[in-house]
């Protein structure tokens, strides 16, 4: 008896029932899932719906509501600001920030499953740094001095730092990097205490510090509650490193050599940590690089109209590089 015989056979005894499904299960130590009707799963998949659906509308009527009064204060602060004099512009911006940012707080404690309380804080934190620049305006603080300020943030920075460490929340560590890395910046202007024009060379060198920072952390919350913040923290990072390193290129011949081995292990990088972001901006920048290089030392010589033509090519190859990097590496381990 051919193996097509003997299914075809157990098929019609099966169907007959003089062999239970169950039978040849046991007899054969396999696994049976036993089948689910069709109104079962279309009620699964409706409930499923549902669920998904209310979830996607509560998070935008949140994201509405808290544009809405935050629009509704800047309104509302503008239209007495002239009258409430210095103590109470600082109680309509600080003290307000403060007051939301408390709320948060206790709404992140009574209903840690809800996203209102990240809300609130998403509110204070765009509240309280100006507000604290509004108090030192009015107290007549850091007038001929950047230390003030500069203190001011790393004070702000601490502050999401202890709010972080007590509620583990993305919006919490979103608001301590953007803080803490406003104290780094104030930190080294007030150290050189001149124009940023005349210190770019630093400053570009300090944001690809930041840049790697940035995409070390990235890498560090890819698990735990901070991983929510992982897409925008590697691509701000990548793109301040590889902008910043790319601002050198103007300014000296080893950096436009070096900056190819930069754009090539950001390539690498992309396919290590697993990240589009990177791929992307490091296959943009590459792309940039080589227009540079090739406008700057070919765009008056006879070869020029090759170059371009050599340079369409280049570019048609990077992009199907960076799609088979994607597809294969990334794509497939996300």
């Amino acid at each position: 008896m051919t193996k097509e015989e003997l299914l075809q056979e157990l098929s019609v005894k099966i169907n007959s029932g003089e062999i239970k499904r169950e039978e040849l299960v046991s007899r054969l130590n396999i696994s049976y899932t036993e089948p689910v009707s069709s109104a079962e799963s279309v009620s699964s998949v409706g409930t499923n719906v549902k669920t998904t659906s209310n979830f996607s509308v509560n998070k935008m009527l949140y994201a509405l509501g808290g544009a809405i009064v935050i629009i509704g204060i800047i309104i509302f602060v503008s239209q007495i600001w002239d009258e409430v004099g210095s103590f109470g512009r600082i109680i309509v911006t600080l003290g307000l920030g403060l007051v939301i940012a408390l709320c948060g707080s206790i709404l992140l404690r009574s209903k840690p499953e809800d996203i209102i309380g990240s809300v609130f804080h998403i509110i204070a934190g765009l509240l309280i740094p100006g507000g604290a620049m509004v108090t030192l305006y009015e107290l007549n603080i850091g007038q001929d001095s950047l230390w003030p300020v500069t203190l001011t943030f790393g004070f702000i920075f601490l502050f999401y730092l202890l709010l972080n460490f007590v509620h583990k929340n993305a919006v919490l560590t979103f608001f301590s990097i953007a803080n803490g890395t406003a104290f780094v910046y104030l930190v080294v202007e007030s150290i050189i205490d001149g124009p940023f024009y005349n210190h770019g060379e630093l400053y570009a060198y300090l944001t690809m510090v930041v840049g790697l920072s940035y995409l070390l952390l990235a890498y560090a919350f890819r698990e735990g509650w901070n991983n929510k913040l992982v897409g925008i923290i590697y691509f701000v990072g990548i793109t301040s490193f590889l902008g910043a390193a790319f601002s050198r290129v103007f300014d000296s011949e080893i950096w436009q050599a070096l900056f190819f081995l930069i754009v090539i292990g950001g390539l690498f990088l992309a396919v290590y940590m697993k990240n589009r972001s990177v791929l992307v901006m490091s296959t943009l920048f590459l792309i940039i690089h080589v227009s540079y290089i090739t406008s700057k030392y070919f765009a008056n010589s006879v070869g020029w109209p090759v170059a371009l033509v050599i340079l369409g090519f280049i570019f048609i190859g990077l992009g199907y590089a960076s799609i088979t990097i994607n597809k294969k590496y990334i794509s497939t381990n996300s």
